[in-house]
């Protein structure tokens, strides 16, 4: 037996909880660190990784955001050439109630009305993006339009709301 198996084999099972305390919280630290260091790409922590990320090499990416910004920048492009995904007369309007599908899905969930689920967050985040797109070809090409800033600060003060309420008295529904 060498030195170390036989150092190991006299610890106590006391002892070897508390090793194994230590070690486990080494563990919780330095993945603790790792998601801070990536949180700027998953927005959630690692806990979360699987149900509201995928993976990109080896990195989370947050599901919410790889479904909303490529879009998004695409409408922007499109509009920007000239080829609007509808017709610019619809563009008020259009933007606005294009926008709330992820408004009610973002909120409903963070309140806890109903549960989390990838497909509706995706669904919901595409349709929108194309209000977010459309907003954002207008700011593009003239700075501070109404059509990019108000639909943004609104829904955006009502999302940062939400998760405010969510953090302070909300037990969200679980998965199912």
């Amino acid at each position: 037996m060498s030195e170390l198996d036989q150092e190991t084999h006299n610890l106590t099972e006391e002892q070897l909880a508390e090793l194994d305390a230590r070690v486990k919280a080494i563990g919780d630290r330095q993945r603790e660190r790792q998601a801070r260091r990536t949180l700027w790409l998953s927005h959630h922590w690692p806990d979360a990784y699987e149900q509201r990320c995928f993976k990109i090499g080896s990195k989370h990416v947050c599901r919410r955001c790889a479904s909303l910004y490529p879009l998004a920048l695409v409408v922007a492009t499109v509009s920007l050439l000239g080829q609007p995904i509808w017709p610019d007369a619809w563009d008020t309007t259009a933007i606005w109630l294009v926008a709330l599908p992820g408004t009610v899905a973002y909120v409903g969930e963070a309140l806890g009305f109903f549960s989390y689920r990838p497909q509706w967050q995706v669904a919901a985040t595409l349709i929108t993006a194309l209000a977010f797109g459309k907003g954002l070809g207008y700011e593009l090409d003239a700075r501070w339009s109404y059509e990019f800033w108000a639909p943004l600060v609104v829904f955006g003060a009502i999302w940062f709301s939400a998760t405010v309420a969510n953090s302070v008295w909300v037990k969200p529904v679980k998965a199912g």
